[in-house]
């Protein structure tokens, strides 16, 4: 049931808190509507305007609900009624009495008013199957049905009704509800608007019931003052915040359980990216950043340089290297052919040639200026010209031959530096030595240019080999380390993942938690201010209930929340403060159940204007009866208040004090027939069963031998009690006191003895001699269901004789 007047006083706290930030007063607020508010509040993404309104805006304080009484409650074959009864009610308030002994179908008519309410048996509830299959009465015919008349305020008669088809395979849970409200007949129950009421107020209470208002488990009971007191909701906004929270945490719970799995698997792998990653799942706020690289980049940013170096070492191809080293001895070769064609005088003859044939064109045909023999002319100058030709051509051939040597020579030593050098030093790479030999070995260059290419062709194959090794053996490394890093890589993938949500998840958490602890913090003090006024009343009822009790009841707090909740109740036993559990007599925790079960029932929030209670006083102290009494009078200035009871004290007790209730008496008789009539004496009503089972063919002899005696017992000893209590009433006897002697005298001999005369003993004789009838049926009523009874009829008729005899001793 929504309490506007919570959201109001939430709305209110929450205004006067400047610690608490506007987004968690949403998420406040959003946790007192719904689960679907509280997830889009919550939910990471942008919360629709007119929500916040809506959610923020406080509500108009509630009206004081129209009330309803009850007008008549109607049973035909369900339970122990067979023929239709109906029990006329006075709406309105004043307290009603229906007395019947047990069996004689009062708690039938409660539990027909229960069924046609709440469409529920509390009686069944929680038991075998086996206490709801009887439930169709066997002297009835095929019609089972239950009618209770209502008068609303303001709507006039209204009428619920309980039918369920005939048949023998008819289950209880079959019936079909109804409501009939203005002419208007229904099946939809929640037109009266007492759903969550009837949960909150309920208007019912039966001995079972309230005993276990006090005997369940705390949790429960404290559930209960949580409905009375409008806190359920709170609870419930509680529940879902903190069920929130819990989700929100799983992210950061989930995210511990990797990092405690991935923490020792770092802190001894040998990989270099392990410190890192530790460092960082390390940190309350770790830097994914620095985490991620170490998952998505490949194994080179993780293993030694020279590994790397290693793994990259690449050479010329060997037919290179042969091809280059050829050409250098055959550059060297044909150098060393033209130089050995070509002597060391070929340049200056050219140069004289090319002189004289110069002198020769300026001057025309000379005397050779040299030799001064010879002479310049043509023919000359055409034999120096061939001479000059062959000369130059000489000299072409040996500058191309060292042309081509030295660049074959270059090419040689430039493959030779090309070649790059092994690491320096790694103590991993076992072959490293080998190749820094082989290498040393290949790129110290000797003189010559044959001795070069020979060298060159003569040291690579050993450098090639050493290099190859050295080469697998890095990549091996390099490949292990990365078969190392793989699993720890998705290790990390999955860590990161879960930093991530975490990361998503802690702004909501943040304002989630913050939300949880005001509510929690404010829900003690809310709770504690709504049940002061509860704890008032129901201290005042208890007042009146405890009579000649010396435990006082205290205070009554509502403590703890989800397990460990329950409610203190503290009481005063002379001046000592204590638990009332404790101290407290099954009678008096009974009071004190109906002193916290009245005012949640007669909550001014309540629609219901009556208040029923079936069999309150079973356990009931005899000196609680009184005050009991002063209570349902007080109540029933104010509501219509209804007591069903098979105890005749509460009955006695209104003769006695000349209450205003109206008592009615059910009488059952044969085939089921309940009969409701006035009545202020239950004798009349006990031997009228008595007679309705000795004249009953039907019913077994050997129930007439119990039940006759029995009844004839009983009737007997009530009277012998008005007499008794009216005479010592009157005399200024206290109702403790007379308690008290009554369930001294243990016998029916006793107690009659009592009402003859209570100071004499031996005077009981003496009026058991007055008459036939009166030691007959102190026969009948001692040993009558021993020795057994000739004439039941009879015997019914003795007794009729014997309490009215009796009954005439208290005038």
């Amino acid at each position: 049931m929504y309490d506007e007047r919570l959201k109001n006083y939430v709305l209110a706290r929450a205004d006067e808190d400047a610690e608490l930030s506007e987004q968690a007063r949403v998420v406040i607020l959003a946790a007192l509507e719904s689960s679907d508010d509280l997830s889009e509040v919550l939910g990471g993404g942008t919360t629709r305007r007119e929500l916040v309104d809506l959610l923020t805006a406080p509500v108009d304080e509630p009206t004081e609900p129209t009330g309803a009484y009850l007008t008549e409650i109607t049973v035909e074959g369900f339970r122990g009624i067979g023929p239709r009864v109906a029990l006329p009610l006075k709406p309105g308030p004043g307290l009603t009495v229906v007395a019947g002994r047990n069996g004689s179908g009062k708690s039938t008519l409660a539990e027909g008013l229960e069924l046609a309410l709440t469409g529920t048996n509390s009686r069944w509830r929680n038991k075998p199957s086996i206490w709801s299959q009887d439930w169709r009465n066997l002297h009835a015919g095929a019609k089972s049905e239950i009618r209770v008349g209502l008068a609303e305020e303001g709507a006039g008669t209204t009428a619920i009704g309980v039918d369920w088809p005939p048949g023998d395979d008819i289950d209880v849970d079959d019936a079909k509800r109804w409501v009939q409200r203005k002419g208007k007949k229904q099946e939809d129950f929640s037109v009266l608007g007492w759903d969550s009421a009837l949960e909150m107020y309920r208007p019912l209470m039966s001995y079972d019931e309230l005993s276990g208002i006090l005997e369940g488990s705390p949790s429960a009971f404290y559930d209960q003052l949580f409905k009375l007191l409008g806190l359920e909701q709170l609870t419930e906004a509680v529940a879902r915040l903190d069920a929130e929270v819990k989700q929100l945490r799983q992210p950061a719970g989930e995210l511990r359980k990797v990092r405690d799995a991935l923490k020792p698997i770092l802190e001894s792998h040998e990989d270099p990216r392990a410190a890192t990653a530790l460092a960082q799942i390390r940190k309350s706020k770790p830097n994914l950043d620095i985490v991620r690289p170490l998952i998505t980049e490949g194994t080179t940013a993780a293993v030694p340089q020279a590994w790397l170096r290693a793994e990259r070492l690449t050479l010329p191809e060997s037919e290179d290297i042969a091809l280059k080293c050829g050409a250098l001895r055959s550059a060297a070769d044909s150098q060393r052919q033209e130089t050995e064609r070509s002597d060391a005088l070929a340049a200056d003859r050219a140069q004289l040639l090319e002189m004289g044939l110069d002198f020769h064109e300026h001057f025309g045909d000379q005397k050779c200026p040299v030799c001064g023999h010879g002479t310049l002319d043509a023919n000359w100058a055409v034999a120096a010209r061939a001479a000059l030709e062959q000369e130059q051509q000489a000299a072409q051939d040996l500058t191309a031959a060292r042309a081509a040597t030295d660049q074959a020579r270059s090419a040689v030593m430039a493959a030779v530096r090309e070649v790059p050098a092994p690491p320096t030093t790694d103590p991993d790479l076992t072959t490293l030595d080998a190749a820094r030999v082989a290498y040393d070995a290949f790129v110290k260059l000797p003189d010559g240019d044959a001795a070069l290419a020979d060298h060159a062709t003569d040291t690579f194959e050993a450098l090639r080999q050493a290099y190859a090794n050295l080469r697998q053996q890095a990549v091996t490394l390099i490949q292990s380390r990365a078969d190392a890093w793989q699993p720890v890589a998705l290790d990390l993938a999955e860590w990161v993942g879960k930093a991530e949500k975490v990361a998503e998840a802690e702004p909501r958490l943040a304002v989630a938690d913050e939300a949880l602890k005001w509510l929690q913090k404010n829900a003690g003090v809310l709770r504690n201010e709504r049940i002061a006024p509860l704890a008032d009343q129901a201290k005042g009822i208890w007042a009146a209930l405890r009579q000649e009790s010396n435990v006082d009841l205290g205070e009554i707090r509502l403590e703890g929340q989800k397990t460990t909740r329950r409610v203190v109740l503290k009481a005063d036993v002379d001046g000592s403060d204590t638990d009332a559990f404790g101290v407290m007599s099954q009678g008096e925790l009974q009071a004190l159940s109906l002193a916290i079960f009245i005012p949640r029932a007669t909550s001014p929030a309540s629609p219901f204007r009556f208040l029923v209670l079936d069999d309150p006083i079973q356990a009931m102290d005899p000196s609680k009866i009184d005050g009991f009494l002063q209570v349902l009078n007080r109540l029933a200035e104010h509501r219509q208040v209804i007591v069903f009871t098979h105890d005749d004290r509460l009955p006695s007790a209104i003769r006695l004090s000349r209450s205003p209730a109206r008592i009615v008496e059910l009488v059952r008789g044969a085939n089921s027939v309940v009969t409701v009539m006035e009545s202020t004496r239950p004798a009349d009503r006990l031997l009228e069963d008595a007679f309705a089972i000795a004249a009953d063919d039907a019913v077994p002899d050997d129930i007439k031998k119990k039940a006759v005696p029995l009844l004839c017992r009983e009737a007997l000893e009530v009277t012998a009690w008005d007499v008794f209590s009216s005479r010592q009433f009157v005399a200024g006897s206290s109702r403790a006191e007379l308690e008290d002697i009554w369930n001294g005298a243990t016998t029916t001999r006793q107690r009659v003895g009592l009402a003859v005369d209570p100071t004499n003993s031996t005077a009981i004789d003496k009026w058991l001699d007055g008459g036939s009838a009166r030691r007959a049926t102190m026969m009948v009523a001692t040993k009558g269901a021993h020795a057994g009874v000739k004439d039941y009829l009879e015997a019914v008729k003795q007794a009729r004789l014997a309490v009215d005899d009796l009954g005439r001793l208290a005038s």
